[in-house]
């Protein structure tokens, strides 16, 4: 299944699967709204796959975020599975 993006004013809706073939499309379009809000936040409720690939380029996302900080918040039914993944990053 494909990945379906929808913005919300700062929030983004995924929708589909998150795996190696849809990361790079998501990736483009994160940055660009990461660029024009402060915080966003990515709604993952209906993301019906996530990939080990998918899972690490979030973790890469997150840790430049708070490097520059642009801060994204994941919510969402397998929003526990992601948070797990980002404990302790090395941001320094």
């Amino acid at each position: 299944m494909a990945l379906t993006i929808t913005q919300q004013d700062n929030t983004i809706i995924l929708e589909g699967s998150l795996n190696t073939a849809t990361i790079n499309n998501f990736t483009t379009h994160f940055g660009f709204i990461i660029n024009a809000f402060k915080s966003v936040t990515l709604n993952i409720d209906k993301v019906t796959d996530m990939d080990a690939c998918a899972l690490q380029t979030l973790k890469t996302m997150y840790v430049n975020g708070v490097v520059n900080q642009q801060m994204f918040f994941v919510e969402g039914k397998r929003s526990e599975e992601i948070y797990e993944a980002f404990v302790y990053p090395q941001v320094a």
